[in-house]
């Protein structure tokens, strides 16, 4: 649900106010240019929300005078899935719109899913400096959950709107974004809220030198909730607190092999308090093609509106904490080969929890990991990649694998591009202290494209190659679901 992960699209938090979560389904996979992922704690820049990491989906934007394209695609369980795109740049003006409808029956009973995503694009340069951007979305789905139960559904409906003005003038690279997210939800057993984030960012770089870069920031939002139906009814009402904060980082580059970077943050929310987070990291390029790094960084998430006020709510409620050790060897074994090795250790306290029926700051982790990475440029046409993570997350085993890895191969040549995709999992457990333990899966995928001409192309791909059968834990409902066997998936994508 990203409660403890900032999301964000073009730099707009995506967040439901009421539960300070994220209806991850409700995110524009129909629309990615590329995604940016930062790890660990990233409470100087972004706040509250980024209290294990930060995630940023950037959308597509027009390149050419006028392009556009549609796709469609069919799959097993009566999956489909149709796109339309287009856009263009006219002067000093650029567009962009989209329209998305994804269906499914799911795999397994009572697993239906039926949504549509739309999407707009404004931008206008003002002059050779500055530019204005207005970006829209509108989301509305309804899956049900494949409990063994009855039908149990959610109906969601997502909409965003944000002005962003960006302004890049001798030394100063700056953005100034104003937002709204609202959303209306309703539930099969006759939970109905609406809610709304209101907010303002400003960031901003400055060049000081050759070697320094200074950056600086403020933002502010203003989170509302309506709960108009819930059991029990005495929590039905409308919620709300605003939160500020400030934030400085500066970067500095020593005797052309040393980086060195340092942060901090000052934020104040309405009920909860204030909270200071400081960042400091260093690079060292020992020699040429090995660098070592590290990073402490400390981390805070203040109390949503649900923790404050419904099942067990408590207004006395402390941010949680965490801090955030890494260090790591980045090392180039020849031209196209690399390996990455990193060690992280954080430690959580604080941590909200239901205790006889009511939210304390009880709760405290200490999570520990080797994570390590090697690519390689096998040949012009052929890449590949394996990852592999060892974590240890003492008791708090529920949903945390232990072991997990994963290798990837790419071609491309001419018309033909191909993926091969293997994924594996170990000890793996749906309860605390090593309890329900799940069986170890490994999982491969395969996909193909051929482009027929210049417009037109063909795409197949194949999900879980070899049947394997396997369960994964799901936090919300604290279920554990039978995953999809072998599922086929077909289509075709045209452009102009």
């Amino acid at each position: 649900s990203g409660r403890d992960v900032g999301i964000y699209i073009d730099g707009r938090p995506y967040k439901m106010s009421l539960f300070g979560c994220a209806v991850t389904h409700a995110l524009p996979f129909d629309n990615v240019e590329r995604v940016e992922v930062l790890r660990g704690p990233q409470s100087v820049l972004y706040g509250s929300d980024a209290f294990g990491g930060a995630v940023n989906i950037i959308t597509r934007k027009a390149s050419k005078s006028f392009e556009g394209g549609a796709l469609a695609s069919y799959g097993s369980d009566n999956t489909r899935n149709t796109r339309l795109s287009g856009g263009g740049i006219n002067g000093r003006l650029d567009y962009y719109v989209t329209a998305d409808q994804r269906s499914s029956d799911g795999h397994l009973p009572r697993s239906r899913y039926d949504a549509q995503d739309y999407s707009t694009h404004l931008g206008y340069v003002l002059n050779g400096e500055s530019e204005l951007i207005l970006n829209a979305k509108y989301f509305k789905g309804k899956k049900h959950e494949p409990l063994p139960a009855a039908t149990i559904w959610n109906d969601y409906e997502r909409g965003a709107e944000d002005l962003t003005y960006n302004l890049n003038a001798g030394i100063f690279r700056s953005s100034l974004k104003a937002y709204r997210d609202q959303g209306d939800h309703v539930f099969s057993d006759g939970f109905h809220s609406k809610d709304h984030t209101d907010g303002m960012m400003l960031f901003s770089k400055a060049a000081v030198s050759g070697s320094n870069t200074l950056g600086f920031g403020a933002d502010a939002r203003y989170q509302y909730a309506d709960a108009i139906n819930m059991s029990p009814a005495f929590m039905e009402g409308e919620y709300h607190k605003y939160e500020y904060g400030l934030h400085v980082d500066d970067e500095q580059r020593l005797f052309d092999r040393l980086t060195l970077s340092a942060g901090a943050r000052y934020n104040h929310d309405q009920l909860s308090g204030d909270a200071w987070t400081p960042q400091a990291g260093a690079v060292l390029d020992v020699r040429d093609g090995t660098a070592l790094r590290a990073d402490w960084s400390k981390g805070f998430r203040a109390p949503q509106l649900n923790d404050l006020y419904l099942w067990g709510g408590n207004k006395d409620l402390k941010p949680e904490r965490m801090t955030s050790r890494e260090t790591g060897i980045r090392q180039r074994l020849s031209d196209k080969v690399f390996l990455d090795v990193s060690y992280f250790l954080m430690d959580g306290r604080d941590i909200i929890q239901t205790v006889n029926y009511k939210k304390r700051n009880s709760g405290a982790f200490t999570f520990r990991g080797v994570e390590s990475m090697l690519t390689a440029g096998i040949s012009d046409e052929l890449s590949g990649q394996v990852n592999y993570t060892w974590f240890d997350p003492g008791g708090n085993t529920q949903g945390r694998p232990g072991d997990k890895a994963s290798a990837a191969l790419k071609y491309a040549r001419g018309r033909l591009d191909a993926s091969l995709t293997g994924t594996y999992v170990g000890r793996y457990y749906a309860g605390n202290d090593s309890t329900r333990r799940l069986s170890n899966y490994a999982t491969l995928d395969a996909k193909a494209g051929c482009k027929i001409n210049e417009r037109f192309s063909v795409f197949a791909a194949v999900d879980n190659v070899t049947g394997t059968a396997y369960h994964v834990y799901e936090s919300n409902n604290g279920a554990v679901f039978r995953m999809p066997g072998r599922t086929y998936t077909a289509g075709v994508n045209y452009t102009f």
